[in-house]
């Protein structure tokens, strides 16, 4: 029995430590180590959901579409209602390839999720859309802030509502919006049961010019900062 543990636990770490690596590799959009990363998961853990997930938005963002394509297919089989490989299969099956049969490699990850102290910051979304909407998203997906009287939504960029943000941080959101300031907003991390949400002032307003849009809590951005391909 404790050998048997033994090598459980051997296996639980061993996979932990892979998805960690792979997870980092594609926040640099490191896509073939990321890749080949997951592919070694595979051969210890051949079904693993996330690791194919993973392995397919890689082949992805490689321009690999046709194997892209087969690895979503393999995810369907193992689990035909996996909402995150549906929509990403329908979602490459759009894209328009060049000559060489390959796509525009997504943009470096790492870049956009910067952290500039009071400029940025990670907030997860309330009010969510239904899961088959969350789905569709990707980390690095650029978003749309959509202001109203008393709150903020978060939308796609053809207007499709996300969620909103908490009422508290909508209200400071909304002052600053209000003077002059302007943000950008990008998916962090999303499941079918949640959306976390990068945002970034671009704009200061010269009335705001010594004042941070966001109080500073690094712990929690720290902590957010891999989790966008578990």
């Amino acid at each position: 029995m404790l050998d048997t543990d033994a090598r459980r636990w051997k296996r639980e770490t061993d996979l932990n430590i892979l998805s960690q690596l792979a997870i980092e590799a594609a926040l640099t959009s490191s896509w073939a180590q990321a890749a080949n990363i997951n592919n070694k998961i595979l051969q210890i853990f051949k079904d693993n959901i996330e690791a194919l997930n993973r392995l397919a938005f890689a082949r992805t963002c490689m321009g690999e579409i046709l194997k892209a394509q087969k690895t979503y297919k393999k995810v369907l089989e193992l689990d035909p209602y996996n909402l995150i490989a549906k929509k990403n299969l329908e979602k490459i099956q759009k894209l328009e390839n060049n000559q060489n049969g390959k796509v525009t490699p997504t943009q470096n990850l790492s870049s956009v999720f910067l952290y500039e102290p009071g400029k940025t910051k990670i907030i997860n979304l309330l009010n969510l859309a239904p899961p088959v909407i969350l789905a569709s998203l990707n980390c690095g997906d650029k978003l749309q802030v959509y202001p109203k009287k008393h709150s903020i939504s978060i939308t796609m960029q053809d207007g499709s509502y996300l969620g909103a943000l908490p009422d508290d941080f909508s209200h400071r959101l909304l002052a600053y919006i209000d003077g002059g300031n302007k943000y950008e907003v990008y998916v962090k991390f999303a499941t079918t049961k949640s959306l976390t949400v990068f945002i970034r002032e671009i704009e200061r307003a010269p009335k705001f010019i010594n004042q941070p849009s966001f109080q500073e809590n690094r712990k929690y951005e720290h902590e957010k900062d891999t989790a966008a391909f578990a």
